[in-house]
């Protein structure tokens, strides 16, 4: 029982952490203009990537990365509240995909990975099997269609017996 309880209270607070966040976000004036993620780029304080200082010249990525970190950030409490897993799902993806951009372009690893780990909270049991099963399809059909299937144990290919010069013949 204790487990559950601090369970649901990280998730609690994950919620409540992402739904502030997104609030004051969409109440300041550069996140409202979308010029937000152009005024981090230029920071000098951080590792910044030159690919995400160049992306954010572009005004439309720039605003465009604003808006969908507000809303990301405000549909999580929803998100987790729904019966719906694919939302779940998807938003939890999306909020990963920030992290990982803040880890490669802001160089700020320990609270990506931790932002991270607060979000897998949010998942169900059943949204971790069901991506799971997927995840297993998808990567049969990939291996299936990508490589022959490996010869048994002690079986060489016909193609690469070696010669008696000790090189591969092909």
């Amino acid at each position: 029982m204790l487990h559950n309880v601090a369970a649901f209270l990280i998730v609690f607070q994950t919620a409540v952490l992402y739904f502030t966040a997104g609030y004051w976000k969409i109440t300041g004036k550069v996140w409202q203009d979308g010029v937000a993620m152009y005024y981090i780029s230029r920071i000098t304080g951080f590792e910044m990537s030159a690919t995400y200082a160049h992306l954010m010249n572009n005004a439309f990525v720039g605003t465009a990365l604003c808006y969908f970190t507000i809303f990301i950030e405000l549909a999580l409490p929803f998100a987790i509240l729904s019966a719906r897993p694919w939302i779940r799902k998807a938003n939890t993806v999306a909020l990963e995909g920030m992290h990982l951009g803040i880890i490669a372009c802001m160089g700020l690893v320990c609270f990506g990975l931790l932002m991270i780990g607060a979000d897998c909270t949010c998942l169900r049991d059943e949204d971790y099997r069901s991506l799971a099963r997927r995840f297993r399809s998808v990567k049969e059909r990939v291996l299936g269609r990508s490589w022959p299937p490996l010869p048994a144990l002690g079986m060489t290919p016909v193609a690469m017996t070696a010669g008696q010069d000790g090189t591969a013949d092909a």
